[in-house]
């Protein structure tokens, strides 16, 4: 491996080793980050770790003010709005584009998908039922914008939807026309119903 394939390796596995503390909470909102101590803590140099800041950064998880602190930024409830707004929107386009290209064997895997989110119990479970059923579909779209756009927003979708939940009264129903739309290729009722059973439409 060159030394910039190394570097670059190198803060991808920075990024990923703190957006996952800040995800599962190890790292806290407002905890400081100083490279100096993270770059010991995982034995690499103070560059790598300040451009995984920077990354950080720009997808929100982290924030910075020059010459007085970088540290783990809070999640407001706009923040947890936008995300789920994002999220239900973006599932239902790749659910559009995904159905018409998908083997029969790969639709099926969907409804399975969608069993999962309707059998979640609370809010954890459920955010996980839906990132699974998004990467899914991502994969069975075979469209590299989507996969690029969900490797780049992975942890802020994970961290954001903490307390993502549909309680809708016709939840039962609207799943039941969400299974029958998929295993038809129904793709602009799946969208539709999809965007209902969490407020959207």
């Amino acid at each position: 491996m060159d030394d910039r394939r190394r570097a670059s390796a190198l803060v991808d596995e920075a990024y990923r080793a703190l957006g996952e503390a800040i995800v599962d909470g190890r790292l806290q909102p407002g905890d400081r980050l100083r490279d100096v101590e993270l770059a010991a803590l995982m034995g690499i140099s103070r560059t790598p770790v300040r451009e995984a800041l920077q990354k950080l950064e720009r997808i929100g998880m982290v924030e910075v003010a020059a010459n007085r602190y970088t540290r783990v930024s809070e999640v407001s409830d706009r923040a947890r709005g936008d995300m789920r707004e994002y999220a239900a929107h973006t599932i239902a386009a790749v659910m559009h584009i995904a159905l018409p290209r998908c083997s029969d064997g790969e639709v099926q895997s969907i409804v399975s998908h969608v069993d999962g989110l309707r059998d979640a119990e609370d809010s954890p479970s459920y955010v996980l039922a839906a990132l699974a059923l998004h990467t899914h579909l991502v994969a069975v779209s075979r469209n590299v914008v989507f996969r690029k756009q969900l490797e780049q927003t992975d942890l802020v979708l994970r961290r954001n939807l903490e307390g993502w939940y549909t309680s809708s009264e016709t939840r039962a129903v609207l799943f039941e026309h969400l299974r029958d739309q998929i295993a038809r290729r129904d793709t602009n009722g799946a969208a539709w119903t999809f965007l209902s059973l969490h407020g959207f439409a």
